[in-house]
């Protein structure tokens, strides 16, 4: 007998805790009401429950001279249960002493979200404090707008009906409630695509990703507002307290992702209309940055986040933080090379050495600049070959932008045969700075074309100029058509160019004269002096006021 009855507890109490009834089982003696915080919290508590329901022993709980202390301790029990604060009788304060640190006072708050639920000491008892006592009444008011007297309707044994310790009528309004809210989210949907996004689209002009996104966005929209209102309305049901508690905090947790959702859907947005303008400057780095600044808004947005639920959940997010912070040291120590990686990308992106596109040169690597990302940086070789090179590193690197240059040179000897008559050589060469003066890229106040040197085999003409090119294809296509130019001009003219060749002269040869100079005769020196008349005559016009040398700027000084 006595083991069937044990067994019959144990059942009772299991289903009490799975049911989430408050295990208030035994009551507490009149003496010890007011003793400390637990004596308050619980005799109110006990003495509101389906078994135990006296209002007037609950009312205990209330200072002297309250008025109307009996609907109070109801309405505050209905505030606790609507509002899901299920009070874990094992954590309250039993010493009359309790002292709260924080609050610098000897007061007990029932939960950290509801600074106006609270018990106080006054004098050597504890309450329920002044404060608490005035603001039930709003607090009752704002949790049932439409009163509690929706129990009255549903009295008959039928709605009675408890199944898993819930009345059946309850059940039902959960069932209507779950439509409801599902009407809510349908008509928002039905609102934004036949009003609120065509209004947009005509007003506004949005493109269609934005569209795209933008129902993404109302949807999720809907979903918030109709889980709200589930949230809203549940409370009317007066489910128990640990029933209610745990669907309004997962109500509460799947508001806070929504809100998540929201807020990254509007970065996206935001995001994409930014990246619109970045491709529009002429910084093709801002391309680049755009979408690791996405990623890093959006990592921000979910950690902000999930600290926001931890805190709903009543973690202590500060201790956490501390963790965090040192383990955060911790990771940074064992990976520091990525850590430098990381501060390398952002001096990147602040100082703007390159922008992609660009042809750089450090170290042994001499490529174009493809892409920036957190952690490395991607360059195409001028093999073809991809190489990534860390931030870090990048960052501590002296980096020769080639694509930062705002002329381009281009330096060469054209070699033409030994052969070639002195005036052809200078008519030759004015044609090839006429042909620089006229190229629409080339530099026209800082070039050279000059007869150099003597080669092995040529007589080399230096041609030293710039182009005006933005990248390495205009570059070429300049060296091009000047280069086609020149060869075009050596054609028309009849000057040949040379090449590495070897000469064979054979001294001694039957029938063959010898090929060592003879003596000059008499008039070699009159023919002298009219040759170097002549090269007076050139010098001076080649160096006279507004001649070939008064156009050209020397690059060497004067």
């Amino acid at each position: 007998m006595q083991t069937s009855l044990m067994i019959r507890k144990i059942i009772i109490f299991t289903l009490l805790c799975i049911s989430g009834s408050i295990p208030l089982i035994s009551q507490i003696d009149s003496s010890e009401v007011n003793d400390s915080p637990y004596g308050v919290i619980y005799n109110h508590l006990y003495y509101l429950q389906t078994d135990s329901y006296q209002p007037a022993r609950a009312a205990l709980s209330f200072a002297p001279g309250v008025a109307e202390a009996e609907d109070l301790a109801i309405q505050l029990k209905q505030i606790l249960d609507g509002r899901g604060l299920y009070v874990d009788i094992n954590r309250l304060p039993t010493e009359n002493s309790y002292y709260d640190s924080l609050a610098k006072a000897a007061v007990y708050y029932i939960d950290q979200h509801y600074p106006l639920l609270y018990v106080e000491k006054i004098g050597n008892d504890w309450f329920y404090s002044r404060t608490t006592v005035e603001a039930i009444p709003d607090l009752h008011r704002e949790l049932f707008p439409l009163g509690t007297q929706i129990t009255t309707y549903f009295q008959a044994p039928f709605w009675q009906t408890p199944i898993l310790n819930i009345k059946l009528w309850k059940w039902m309004g959960i069932i209507v409630l779950l439509l409801l809210s599902w009407l809510v989210f349908t008509f928002i949907n039905w609102l934004s695509r036949t009003i609120i996004r065509p209004s947009l689209r005509k007003r506004i002009g949005i493109s269609p990703e934005v569209d795209k996104a933008g129902r993404r966005l109302y949807r999720l929209f809907g979903l918030l507002i109709s889980v709200r209102f589930f949230a809203y309305i549940l409370p009317m049901l007066q489910l128990p307290a640990k029933n209610n508690s745990i669907l309004l905090k997962l109500l509460g947790i799947l508001s806070i992702f929504f809100i998540i959702f929201i807020v990254d859907q509007l970065v996206k947005i935001l995001f994409f209309n930014l990246n619109k303008v970045a491709k529009k400057t002429a910084n093709t780095l801002d391309d680049q940055l755009m979408p690791v600044l996405k990623r890093i808004t959006s990592m921000v947005v979910w950690a902000v986040g999930l600290f926001y639920i931890l805190d709903y959940l009543n973690v202590n997010v500060t201790a956490l933080l501390a963790g965090i912070s040192i383990g955060g040291l911790a990771i940074a120590l064992a990976a520091q090379d990525t850590v430098k990686n990381f501060f390398g990308s952002i001096m990147i992106f602040l100082d703007k050495p390159f922008q992609i596109g660009d042809w750089i040169h450090f170290g042994n690597v001499d490529g174009v600049v493809e892409e920036v990302g957190v952690r490395s940086t991607r360059i195409r070789t001028f093999a073809n070959s991809i190489t990534y090179v860390p931030n870090g590193q990048l960052a501590d690197q002296v980096v020769d932008n080639m694509g930062l240059r705002q002329y381009r040179r281009f330096k060469t000897e054209i070699g033409v045969t030994y052969d070639t008559p002195p005036k052809q050589i200078d008519l030759f060469v004015k044609g090839i700075r006429e042909i620089i003066l006229r190229h629409p890229t080339t530099r026209k106040d800082y070039f050279e074309v000059h007869l150099n040197s003597f080669g092995a085999s040529s007589l080399n003409i230096l041609l030293y100029t710039f182009f005006e090119a933005p990248n390495w294809t205009v570059e070429l296509k300049g060296r091009h058509e000047v280069m086609y130019a020149i060869i075009a001009l050596a054609h028309d003219l009849g000057v040949r160019f040379a090449f590495p060749t070897q000469t064979l002269h054979i001294e001694e040869f039957p029938g063959q004269l010898s090929t060592t100079p003879g003596a000059p005769a008499d008039s070699g020196d009159e023919q002298l002096r009219e040759s170097l008349k002549d090269i007076s005559k050139y010098f001076k016009t080649a160096n006279r006021p507004g001649g070939d040398a008064g156009k050209i700027k020397p690059l060497g000084g004067e």
